[in-house]
């Protein structure tokens, strides 16, 4: 099977970061499945264009696009709107049977229900955070019009979802709440590589 996965901050294990990402899909390329990562490249000495890389047998497309948590709302938000128009692109370029979103951010979810909806394949998200309850919570989204408009988002994506992963029981539950059929979320939690520790 071929498999689009998309995470706009995916860590390789030589990088600081979660690897989640890494983990699943090199197991699934060992299981013989052909995996192609979207992800950005944030560093500032990387160069501007999107390059390809072979990771463990992971097909990985970086796209160039600057972020650091010292930026400003705005800055992020261009930094998101960046990511969704050149992963939207290339996602169309790239065979593919299935379509794999892990968040955050939530607005991943655009550019893999946009290549969903053109390919006709179906689509599976990854909530790692309860977005947007989370950013709400501690106050980082307080615009009425914003909070409509990423409670939008969560709906439509969920919504579009073939199966949606939670991390937690909780997250399922949060889930659910949004009327999205408790049978069609599974959990899979956090875990570790015991053969690494």
């Amino acid at each position: 099977m071929k498999i689009l996965y998309l995470h706009q901050y995916f860590n390789t294990p030589n990088m600081s970061g979660g690897t989640r990402s890494y983990e699943f899909a090199q197991r699934l390329v060992s299981s013989g499945h052909e995996v192609h990562m979207i992800t950005s490249r944030r560093d500032s000495t990387s160069s501007n264009k999107t390059y390809i890389e072979n990771t463990d047998g992971i097909n990985v497309y970086w796209i160039y696009v600057p972020y650091s948590n010292s930026f400003g709302f705005l800055r992020r938000i261009l930094a998101f709107i960046k990511f969704i128009v050149l992963s939207s692109i290339l996602s169309l370029k790239i065979k593919s049977d299935i379509v794999f979103a892990t968040s955050t951010p939530l607005t991943i979810a655009i550019p893999a229900i946009f290549c969903s909806k053109v390919k006709g394949v179906p689509m599976v998200f990854e909530v790692r955070d309860l977005w947007p309850e989370l950013p709400i919570a501690v106050g980082a989204i307080k615009s009425g019009i914003l909070i409509r408009l990423a409670k939008i988002l969560e709906e439509t994506t969920y919504f579009h979802s073939k199966y949606v992963i939670a991390l937690s029981p909780g997250m399922k539950e949060g889930i659910a709440k949004t009327g999205y059929p408790l049978l069609k979320i599974k959990v899979i939690p956090n875990s570790c590589d015991i053969v690494r520790f």
